[in-house]
């Protein structure tokens, strides 16, 4: 009677083996595709000659044609502002055509300096906020010095979460408030 009790309970035991086997073998539904991500490099280096995405604007300017003053400059928004993504200061892939553009308008414009103020949303420490928005505003300063823009010609500042663009506590107004800003300045020698 033993023997047939252990051999019923090994059938048993192998029909559960196979049928999960057997549940197990049927594909999942497959998911919806997404659309492919941009590619990114560890290390992006653009290179001072490539036209941005966005530059058509400044590429209709002939040289010698009327030249925007710096308060036309920061009142019409030339130059982008650009964000962050949260307790980061690199420069976000979506984020580069925006400041190929920029660069591009400020290689055409001789005639100004550049001041990148580095902001941060409300979450975190005033200490740490300031320093984040330092090296928000430095990545971004260097990204335009390697397309080109001189280095002499552009100082940064950090606001912290001092100067918000939106108020609340939500994500979108936090998300509007990782920013890195741009304002034209008077003193270049150029």
């Amino acid at each position: 009677m033993k023997a047939l009790l252990q051999r019923t309970g090994l059938v048993v035991l192998t029909i559960a083996v196979a049928t999960l086997a057997a549940c197990s073998s049927q594909a999942p539904p497959e998911p919806a595709p997404t659309p492919p991500e941009p590619a990114t490099d560890e290390a992006p280096q653009p290179q001072p000659t490539e036209e941005p995405a966005e530059a058509g604007a400044f590429d209709e300017a002939e040289p010698g044609s009327d030249v925007l003053s710096i308060q036309e400059i920061n009142e019409q928004g030339v130059l982008k502002t650009i964000y962050f993504d949260y307790d980061q200061a690199e420069i976000r892939p979506d984020q580069r055509a925006t400041l190929q553009a920029n660069a591009q308008y400020l290689r055409d414009n001789g005639n100004f300096r550049l001041l990148i103020a580095g902001h941060c949303d409300e979450r975190g420490t005033r200490d740490y906020n300031m320093a984040l928005g330092e090296r928000r505003a430095s990545a971004t300063m260097q990204y335009l010095v390697s397309l080109g823009v001189p280095r002499d010609r552009v100082d940064i500042i950090s606001y912290g979460e001092e100067v918000p663009a939106a108020d609340g506590n939500t994500e979108s107004a936090w998300a509007q408030n990782r920013r890195a800003q741009f304002q034209a300045v008077e003193g270049n020698d150029r």
